[in-house]
């Protein structure tokens, strides 16, 4: 059944968030909350992710994308869609375990409004395929980081991002990730620093 298996997919799947690599934070909050959250039928308004990263790292709408993949042998019912994140602030989001040191800031993202529908579309399409008993537990769910720019220099050496998710309106954010470095991200993407653009230039 779609999702059956959603928290050891999740283990691997929504483990790579900012796309390129990480482990899932093994935090025991983070395993609760994953295993009780059903993307099927979560409200997309409730659903938003943060990002805790060099003060000096901005992300902008797009920068940050939602994945829900569903694997079948039929592929009328097999989907893979990309959902646009919109950056709703730049406030410390609610319940972040780690404390936002002066050099860092807390940027938080929430489904773009002209995703919602087709969000909520998407959960239709994989409740059917449920129901129907079509997927064997072939359904994933992730968030990825795509760009970014910055304003300022960039410390790679020591620079990091931590990503982190809320899945209810009033409830708090619980770690998505452990802390990655920028550096890190970079040369497993192959890319200078030089790769990240100041603000001014970004489009």
């Amino acid at each position: 059944m779609f999702f059956e298996k959603f928290i050891a997919r999740a283990v691997i799947g929504a483990a790579c968030a900012l796309a390129l690599s990480a482990c899932v934070s093994g935090n025991p909050r983070t395993l609760y909350e994953l295993s009780r959250f059903d993307p099927l039928d979560a409200d997309p308004k409730e659903i938003a992710i943060a990002v805790k990263a060099d003060r000096n790292l901005h992300l902008k709408r797009g920068d940050v994308l939602l994945r829900m993949t569903l694997e079948s042998d039929d592929r009328n019912r097999a989907f893979d869609e990309h959902f646009v994140l919109a950056i709703t602030n730049a406030t410390p989001a609610a319940g972040l375990a780690q404390s936002v040191k002066a050099d860092e800031h807390v940027l938080t993202a929430a489904i773009a409004a002209p995703d919602m529908q087709r969000f909520r579309d998407t959960q239709a399409k994989a409740r059917n395929a449920r129901a129907a008993n079509a997927t064997d537990g072939k359904g994933s769910i992730s968030v990825s980081i795509t760009g970014g720019c910055r304003w300022g220099a960039l410390d790679m050496k020591s620079a990091s991002v931590r990503s982190y998710m809320r899945t209810e309106a009033d409830g708090r954010f619980f770690p998505l990730t452990g802390e990655i470095r920028l550096a890190d991200i970079f040369a497993k993407a192959g890319l200078p620093a030089a790769e990240v653009p100041a603000c001014s230039e970004a489009k």
